[in-house]
């Protein structure tokens, strides 16, 4: 069945249009469909004030807009009529049944390339139209229309997903090559633009809902740097985390995707590079390669004559493994692959030995006319993965001075986690923006052993699952992998069950090391073991792991972390005191 939005009629819908919306919504194989009625364009947007009775969405084939015409239908002089039922009075149409489902197309077509551009993905969606007239015949055949393009009572007794699907109009497009079908990343964004508000539950995770919209509405704001990176070849864009980086170096890379450049989006983290590749996928951005870069770099290598060179993991020490060789082959297997991009992002440039992932850009770019390289990184708190090569300074000095545009208005956390975040781990110099939500307080708990952490931790998730959150918007974080954590022997907790981030469905809980979750979020976190912050590595693995979480922020520390803890919450506080 299909997706009604909404997903029932209002009282005061026709008769005939209610059967239409019936007929749409219990068609057969309609599974990947959604169904939009009455749906209405500003005068402000397409020049007059209009609406298209039904907006069909179908993933894989394009959009179809549904004209219908209940009651009688007359044609005289030129002119059309229609008479609903029970009525004498007959009423004079500006345009034919079939001009205002063409009208609705171009309507809505205009809509899509004014909201993503022109040459987006939403905007190359293939538009149809049909006209319905479920009362009466098809009317004699004309110019205007053939009798695919009509469904009258007759077919309106079978499934008219059939007629839908074969839309004339539809089917001619599906042989253009300057347009794509849209796949689930473009139609969610469709529908996410013509009925944003299309899927809210009333119950109590709405004010968490409400709080991570006004969160994420920020995000666009910080799309303002791509303008000052697109003039130049090299640049690098630094920022304390939620501030949007990764988000701007997806945009970016869907921007010089779709104008036809070759790219390459690389990260250190291996889950967020799966991330990355399917958050490209659902786009339709299939053509950009993504991942994390030993990932990536493997991949090269089994495929030149290098691959037996590359010892298994075990063989050597891990850091001569990681941090020297796989770069060395990689850039020598990208030559020998003759593999070249226009362009490559990096994300969590902090992260990479600078002169090493040099490296590798400069054999994905050797020979390529004006390359496009653009460096993401946090140098403040989130390199996790040693220090050599990952200050700002080497890293401009490796790529030849790069200028540096700089983010510093959080747009992930709510004004209490930002500002919980650099109490406890120390300033980093981010700025919480006076339009962020200010959210509920960051809770911290103490636990003087394993039972005590356990206990607290299926306390918290008690309460989550009351208040209706689901699972998939929760991420436990530790600093040790989980059989080495507090919760080693736990398999299940507050009814949910407990899996590695990697294993872990949506309907169960996961657990992450602070390391894996490098570059992701959640909108609640749960951070267990936290550090006493007595040192500058606890520090970075704590404000990392804080940073994680978008509305909600649960902090399980150790008893002997509760003296550093308040000592600096307390100096905090003081400071702020002084300077207001």
């Amino acid at each position: 069945m299909a997706k009604m939005i909404p997903p029932v009629v209002p009282a005061d819908t026709p008769g005939s249009e209610r059967r239409v919306f019936e007929a749409l919504r219990d068609a057969p194989h309609t599974d990947d469909w959604t169904v939009l009625h009455s749906l209405s364009f500003s005068s402000g947007r397409t020049g007059e004030f209009g609406e298209i009775d039904f907006v069909v969405v179908i993933q894989g084939q394009g959009i179809v807009c549904v004209e219908v015409k209940g009651g009688r239908v007359t044609h005289k002089d030129g002119v059309w009529y229609t008479r609903k039922h029970n009525s004498t009075a007959s009423e004079a149409l500006k345009r034919s049944p079939f001009r205002q489902a063409q009208d609705g197309m171009w309507k809505l077509k205009h809509a899509l390339v004014s909201k993503f551009g022109q040459g987006s993905l939403e905007a190359k969606c293939p538009i149809g139209w049909l006209a319905i007239l479920p009362d009466v015949d098809c009317p004699p055949i004309t110019p205007e229309f053939t009798r695919e393009e009509v469904v009258d009572q007759a077919d309106m007794e079978h499934d008219i997903s059939v007629k839908i699907r074969s839309a004339p109009s539809l089917l001619h497009l599906a042989s253009r090559p300057d347009l794509s079908v849209p796949v689930t990343g473009t139609c969610k964004r469709i529908l996410s633009f013509l009925r944003p508000n299309f899927d809210r539950i009333a119950m109590a995770s709405t004010n968490s809902w409400d709080t991570e919209r006004r969160i994420r509405s920020l995000t666009e704001e910080q799309y303002e740097v791509l303008d000052s990176v697109a003039d130049n070849q090299i640049c690098i864009v630094k920022g304390p985390a939620g501030t949007g980086k990764t988000n701007i170096a997806i945009e970016a890379a869907r921007r010089l995707s779709l104008s036809g450049k070759r790219v390459v989006l690389v990260c250190f983290n291996r889950h967020l590079g799966a991330w990355l590749r399917k958050c490209l996928d659902e786009q339709g951005l299939t053509a950009i390669i993504s991942g994390h870069i030993h990932g990536l770099l493997r991949e090269r290598i089994a495929k030149s004559t290098l691959t037996s060179d590359l010892p298994a993991s075990g063989e050597i020490e891990d850091d001569e493994l990681y941090g020297r060789l796989y770069y060395d082959l990689g850039a020598l297997a990208i030559e020998e692959l003759n593999e070249r991009f226009d362009a490559v992002i990096i994300d969590e440039t902090q992260d990479f030995p600078a002169p090493r992932i040099a490296d590798i850009v400069q054999a994905w770019t050797q020979g390529v006319e004006n390359p496009r390289i653009i460096l993401f990184g946090d140098f403040t708190r989130q390199a996790l993965y040693g220090k050599a090569g990952r200050d700002l300074q080497e890293v401009r000095a490796v790529f030849g001075g790069a200028p540096v545009f700089n983010l510093s208005t959080n747009c992930r956390n709510t004004k209490r986690i930002a500002t919980q975040t650099d109490l406890m781990c120390g300033f980093t110099g981010t700025r919480i923006s006076e339009n962020q939500v200010e959210g509920v307080p960051v809770e911290v708990f103490y636990a003087a052993n394993k039972a005590e952490v356990i206990t607290r931790l299926g306390q918290i998730v008690g309460a989550l699952r009351a208040a209706g959150v689901r699972p998939a918007d929760v991420v436990v974080l530790g600093p040790r992998r989980r059989e080495h954590s507090s919760i080693a022997d736990v398999t299940a907790v507050g009814a949910w069950r407990l899996k590695d981030l990697s294993s872990a469905n949506s309907d169960e809980l996961s657990y992450s090391t602070i390391h894996s979750f490098k570059g992701l979020e959640r909108p609640i976190v749960i951070v267990v073991d936290a550090g006493s912050g007595n040192s500058e590595e606890t520090d970075s693995l704590l404000y990392v792991a804080m940073s994680r979480a978008r509305i909600r922020l649960f902090l399980v520390c150790p008893e002997e972390a509760r003296q550093v803890f308040d000592r600096r919450l307390i100096d905090g506080f003081l400071a702020k005191a002084a300077t207001s």
